[in-house]
C-alpha cells in the first residue's frame, strides 16, 4: 500500500471545481441564452433588438449635442457601434451572433413550403445587414476622412438606418415563414 498521495484524482476533481466556478461566476443571462436558447429563439430576440433599436434610433445613436448653442441634428455626435451590436456582430453572446449558421440550423429541422422564400428572405437579411453595418463602420470615420465632417457621418448613420428597416423587414419575413412572432 502506497502513501504517496493519488494526484490523479486531486487532479480531476480541481478541473470540476474550476468548470463549476467558471460557469457560476460567468454573466448567467448572457451565457444561458447563448448555450440553451434555439435558433428560433435567437432569430425572435434578434428581431426584437433590431426593432428597439430602430424604435429608439435616437436617444441610442446620438452621443451629446453642443449645448451652448442651438444645433441641428448634423451637428450632434453620433454612436454608429450600436449599429453591428444589435446585428450581432459585437458579442458572441449576441442573439444574431453567426446568424448564418443559425439559418442553416433552422433549415435542417423545419419543414418550409416554399424554400425559394426561405432563400429570399435570408439572403435579404444578410445583404441588407451587411450594408447596415458597412455604413455604419464608414460613419463611424466620416469625420476624420478627407471632404468628412459630422454631415457626412450623419448621412452615412441614415443610409445604416435605411439598411437595418430592410434588415429587420427581411427578418419578419423569415420569422413569418417560420410561423413564428
Amino acid at each position: 500500500m502506497s502513501l504517496a498521495p493519488n494526484f490523479d484524482v486531486e487532479r480531476r476533481n480541481f478541473g470540476k471545481l474550476i468548470s463549476v466556478n467558471f460557469v457560476l461566476l460567468s454573466s448567467p443571462t448572457q451565457s444561458a441564452f447563448a448555450l440553451d436558447a434555439s435558433p428560433t429563439a435567437k432569430l425572435q430576440a434578434g428581431y426584437k433588438g433590431i426593432e428597439y433599436l430602430l424604435a429608439n434610433w435616437d436617444t441610442e445613436t446620438f452621443k451629446s449635442c453642443p449645448v451652448e448653442q442651438i444645433a441641428l441634428r448634423d451637428e450632434c455626435e453620433r454612436n454608429p457601434e450600436k449599429i453591428p451590436a444589435a446585428l450581432g456582430l459585437k458579442s458572441t453572446t449576441a442573439p444574431l451572433f453567426k446568424v448564418e449558421k443559425l439559418f442553416q440550423s433552422v433549415v435542417q429541422t423545419a419543414d418550409f413550403d416554399d424554400l425559394d422564400k426561405w432563400t429570399e428572405a435570408t439572403d435579404s437579411f444578410v445583404q441588407h445587414s451587411t450594408s447596415a453595418q458597412e455604413y455604419a463602420y464608414t460613419a463611424s470615420f466620416g469625420e476624420y476622412n478627407p471632404s468628412g465632417g459630422k454631415d457626412q457621418v450623419a448621412k452615412y448613420m441614415e443610409l445604416s438606418r435605411k439598411e437595418l428597416i430592410l434588415a429587420r423587414d427581411a427578418l419578419k419575413d423569415v420569422l413569418t415563414l417560420l410561423n413564428v412572432q
